[in-house]
């Protein structure tokens, strides 16, 4: 099963992944898990900061994580919405955001079910 869930910083939506998916904690992995055990995981939070990393790197960013989940028959991902609000005037950052958003739309595009959570509470929009 591919899930997505999203929702703004601080919502829950870690706690939420692990208690409703039953996801241990070494099995969920973020932007400071080395990067060979990174793609091995079953559940991957802070997307968007990992595509920050990858983007400042020269690592390709968000279309490094989409053909690393390509081959996969099952993911959970985590990200932050990262959108809304106020548009930043970096243009690097206004930058980052739309590619966040644009690998938000192919993960949920390809995902059997998304989920919004907002103070710990998930809404089910796709699924």
């Amino acid at each position: 099963m591919k899930i997505l869930i999203i929702g703004g910083l601080g919502q829950g939506k870690l706690a939420y992944a692990r208690s409703r998916y039953g996801i241990r904690e070494e099995d969920a992995g973020g932007p400071d898990t080395p990067s060979e055990a990174l793609w091995q995981k079953p559940l991957l939070y802070d997307v968007h900061l990992l595509i920050r990393k990858q983007s400042h790197t020269g690592d390709g960013g968000g279309a490094v994580l989409l053909n690393k989940l390509a081959g996969r028959d099952s993911w959970i991902v985590i990200c932050d919405e990262v959108g809304c609000g106020v548009v930043p005037m970096d243009p690097m950052e206004r930058r980052w955001r739309e590619e966040v958003g644009r690998v938000c739309c192919a993960l949920a595009e390809r995902a059997d079910i998304v989920e919004r959570v907002y103070l710990g509470i998930a809404q089910r929009i796709k699924g």
